[in-house]
């Protein structure tokens, strides 16, 4: 049984053949305790029966589960679930979550703090460890900490207790257990060697190989957790005891993905309407095994995007080979397909293209690249020709601070959108902030510095800058939140065979009965 599916009658105590799903653009929900709650196209309800000019349904999953409403009738429902696609804002870092009409959960990154994990505990609420949510898959883009540092929060959660000051702290838990592992085979290692010398750039993903002037990794990975502790950074320490922990529950089966290892992934995706490409990292093979080109550093260039050839530097890079082997994917729902980038930079961008034939990157949702860097090849942006461009960036700390999304990327989104304009959404731009006033540190102390003990003007992040997509193969909706629960910035188009666009102008949202 697939993980949602498993959710809704394990976890929920829901019949999942009797759900049925919202089959307008936007629906507001008036709660008895007068609240309004917004369902959009695909969510699951429990019909209740009409009364009048009203539909009476239950609301299936999340906080609200099981919490009657009011709608007003007719209301449109449909019998076949949908494709849902989120992208959180997790400030710095990616963290996606797929639900496909089979009703598999797939993750893709979970960014470094907690948020992603706080997401997925508000999402998939009353998970328990006799009743885990099982996650059908889990793919690392590559090994960053902004996009799989946050995936360790979930199993920290299963720890969260309840203070007397917080009693609702344990709604932030979510017990999870975990099928697949999908990863680019790149294991970061410590910056320096056991007797403490300084792991120079080469070295960093373990043995490599020369070849002229070119430098392959040949260490690569499919189980992380038979990698030697000894050889594993910080972040892929925590990474990999969260794994062995989910693995003493349910064994995991995990495995690096490539060109020329697709297997896993097309089997991930493997159910009706759905068909996956696996476009990146380009592996190639040698007498040793498989191996991944390190990669250099980029030219300083507000042009580099530019380039017609691989804009870099003599210097070879940890983190740009890292980037640039990230795990791209088309991944096809019926006519709409979605790009998926990671953070591939403008050398990895110009190989795929050189690589693939026909440089097939056509999308109608494209995840833009490395949260918006200037390091992006704008010739594979202008073969995308995406209708929908998604940035993940947000501000977190002096410490992730990069300058994203760059101007010249947001520019370049634009103007390779299909049709007159397109529709570029920044995950840090819908986020909803509300102003609060002198605050002091939360803990009533600062960091032993006095300017830290000052009080400080503060705002209240109200509304997370998500992104949601929901699709039957045809029909899009996506649509982000604001401050207030009835108002969403949403857009709607369809696709045809062919893949033209047709935009829906006025879309269908149905407001709540008073």
């Amino acid at each position: 049984m697939a993980g949602l599916t498993e959710y809704y009658s394990r976890v929920l105590g829901v019949d999942p053949t009797q759900l049925k799903y919202i089959d307008d653009d936007l629906v507001g929900a008036r709660l008895k305790n007068g609240r309004i709650y917004v369902l959009a196209f695909g969510d699951p309800v429990l019909p209740l029966g009409v009364e009048g000019k009203e539909a009476r349904i239950s609301i299936v999953g999340g906080r609200f589960h099981g919490a009657e409403a009011r709608v007003r009738a007719p209301l449109a429902l449909r019998e076949a679930p949908l494709f849902r696609f989120s992208m959180i804002d997790v400030q710095q870092g990616d963290g996606m979550v797929m639900e496909t009409p089979a009703g598999k959960i797939v993750l893709l990154d979970g960014g470094e703090n907690e948020m992603f994990a706080r997401h997925l505990a508000a999402r998939y609420a009353r998970t328990s460890a006799a009743k885990p949510l099982l996650l059908d898959g889990i793919i690392v883009s590559h090994g960053d900490a902004d996009h799989f540092a946050g995936l360790t929060k979930i199993r920290e959660s299963e720890e969260i207790e309840n203070t007397p000051t917080q009693l609702r702290r344990t709604q932030k838990r979510l017990f999870a257990i975990l099928d697949r592992l999908l990863h680019n085979g790149l294991v970061k290692r410590p910056g320096t060697f056991p007797d403490k010398t300084d792991r120079p750039e080469t070295a960093m993903f373990g043995k490599t190989v020369q070849q002229g002037d070119d430098v392959f990794c040949t260490e690569l990975v499919d189980d992380l957790m038979t990698v030697p502790p000894s050889e594993l950074n910080m972040f892929f320490t925590r990474w990999v005891s969260a794994l062995k922990h989910w693995n003493a529950q349910r064994a995991i089966r995990a495995s690096r993905v490539s060109q020329l290892h697709q297997d896993a992934v097309k089997d991930l995706f493997n159910e009706p309407g759905l068909k996956v490409d696996v476009l990146g990292p380009i592996a190639v093979r040698r007498d040793s095994g498989d191996a991944l080109k390190f990669l250099r550093a980029p030219r300083k260039s507000t042009e580099l995007h530019l380039s017609d050839e691989p804009a870099v530097t003599t210097a070879f890079s940890a983190s740009h080979t890292v980037n640039g082997h990230s795990i791209a994917l088309r991944l096809h729902v019926g006519n709409v397909r979605f790009l998926f980038t990671g953070d591939l930079n403008q050398q990895a961008m110009s190989a795929l293209r050189a690589a693939i034939p026909k440089a097939d990157f056509e999308c109608e949702i494209l995840k833009a690249p490395h949260h918006g860097s200037h390091d992006f090849d704008f010739g594979m942006l202008k073969q995308a020709k995406p209708v929908v461009s998604l940035v993940s960036s947000g501000d977190e700390s002096a410490r992730t601070e990069h300058i994203h999304p760059r101007a010249t990327l947001v520019s370049a989104l634009g103007k390779v959108s299909r049709g007159e304009t397109g529709v570029v959404v920044i995950t840090e731009l819908v986020a909803f902030f509300t102003l609060r006033g002198s605050a002091r540190p939360a803990d009533g102390k600062g960091a032993g510095d006095a300017e830290d003990e000052k009080p400080f003007f503060s705002f209240e992040r109200t509304s997370f800058g998500a992104v949601h997509i929901r699709t039957d193969g045809k029909r899009v909706l996506v649509f982000t939140n604001s401050g207030k629960p009835e108002v969403k910035e949403a857009y709607a188009f369809s696709v045809d065979d062919s893949h033209k666009v047709e935009w829906h102008p006025n879309l269908s949202m149905k407001s709540a009965p008073a």
